[in-house]
């Protein structure tokens, strides 16, 4: 009897020298041959395959035989099976998955830009490795991608679509039970769900706020070592990266083994970078992390730079509110609000430019944005001296009229009584 190993050998043997080739049999034909049988089946194991139809392989012309093996055309059900590999061991799974992704003359035919170093990648993983090392336990493509529901990534019933992915990934990595002989602990979903990126995510739509493999790649995936974590956020946050690389964290976080942007933001659970996580407040992560206190320059530099992005956010907000207050009455104010959004740029450049960790740098930047705050207020001012001037005018012309008005009843009267 043949072992489901020298069964798969056979079938690789057979693709390899061009037997079986993976688009061999079109759709119907193995639509009306494998899937007539497979839908009446009550295992589910046997009946998944229904699940095929909405795949993009199948859309792309693949069938049952293409991994199976098989013959879906033949007059018999034991003639059609002969040959065919029900299911392929787990460890050799990234190589019949390869046998097409692999294959560039393959690939060309239906996605030229697809990568086809995906197996490779995978075997550089650490995943990869485990399982090159005889660990089954690890996720291989069909955990990832699913086995007859393939969808495109695109795709939101695909298991990789971002909104999906922390869930997939979160099917081992929450795991007790299969995270335990690893020692990778199980809580990083719950927190990657209690983070600004996954509110971004899934509050705000945007498809492009990070996710598990943004962060740790996804078929050589690996966690970033701690030099590397810093990198890894610039690839989004990449003006924050490059004024924190010339800071003197940078290459004190290094010396020290530390995650530069983790270490202050966490990784995870990351949440909004609110400007209590300066200074050395009950919040902040300069004194938080008992890395700075009063007395040491650093900490004086963290209570010097919170005072002057407050400073700064404060005479926005009052330039905001006076322009506020003058349009309400009447006045345009179009062009001050205009210019007062530039203050609001400064605020941003500023908190970004914290990460310097340069006061000087920073007192440039608040400057800048204290000047056109000042217009903005001076505008505010100017608009209600206007508006004085209007209402003054308004009370003399009032005046006025109502004194001429008087002044021809008077007369009137006059007329009247002769």
């Amino acid at each position: 009897m043949m072992t489901p190993g020298t069964r798969w050998w056979l079938i690789l043997t057979l693709f390899l020298a061009g037997a079986v080739h993976p688009a061999a049999a079109t759709a119907q034909e193995s639509g009306g041959r494998c899937m007539t049988c497979h839908r009446g089946l009550e295992d589910p194991d046997l009946s998944g395959p229904e699940a095929w139809e909405g795949a993009v392989h199948l859309a792309a012309g693949l069938t049952c035989t293409g991994c199976h093996g098989g013959d879906a055309m033949a007059a018999d059900e034991a003639t059609g099976h002969a040959g065919m590999l029900a299911s392929p061991q787990r460890e050799r799974i990234p190589e019949l998955c390869g046998r097409c992704h692999s294959n560039q003359e393959f690939m060309r035919l239906y996605d030229p830009d697809i990568r086809i170093d995906q197996v490779e990648a995978f075997f550089t993983s650490r995943h990869g490795e485990l399982l090159s090392r005889g660990d089954p336990n690890v996720a291989i493509c069909v955990d990832c991608h699913s086995t007859h529901s393939i969808r495109s990534s695109s795709n939101v019933d695909a298991l990789t679509h971002p909104a999906r992915l922390p869930d997939t990934c979160g099917e081992c990595h929450a795991d007790d039970d299969r995270m335990a002989q690893y020692g990778i602990p199980t809580d990083q979903l719950d927190e990657f769900k209690s983070s600004v990126h996954w509110a971004t995510l899934v509050e705000k739509g945007d498809l492009s706020s990070p996710v598990c493999n943004d962060c740790h790649g996804n078929h050589g995936a690996v966690p970033p070592g701690h030099t590397s974590v810093g990198r890894v956020c610039g690839e989004c946050h990449f003006q924050i990266a490059q004024y924190f690389s010339i800071s003197p964290h940078d290459s004190l976080f290094v010396e020290a083994e530390t995650p530069g942007c983790a270490t202050c933001h966490g990784n995870h659970a990351i949440q909004p970078a609110d400007d209590e996580l300066l200074g050395l407040g009950e919040l902040s992560t300069c004194g938080g992390a008992g890395c700075h206190t009063e007395t040491d320059a650093g900490g004086r530099a963290a209570g010097e730079m919170l005072a002057l992005v407050n400073s700064l956010i404060r005479e926005y907000a009052a330039s905001d509110s006076l322009l506020t207050e003058a349009e309400h009455a009447g006045m345009p104010v179009d062009q001050p609000r205009f210019e007062l959004a530039q203050v609001r740029n400064a605020i941003v450049s500023a908190r970004a430019i914290l990460h310097t960790a340069n006061v000087d740098s920073l007192q440039t930047k608040v400057d800048e944005g204290l000047a056109l705050s000042a217009v903005g207020r001076e505008a505010g001012e100017g608009a209600f001296v206007e508006l004085r001037t209007r209402r003054t005018g308004l009370a003399v012309s009032a005046l006025f009229v109502l004194v001429l008005i008087s002044g021809l009843l008077m007369k009137i009267r006059q007329l009247e009584k002769r």
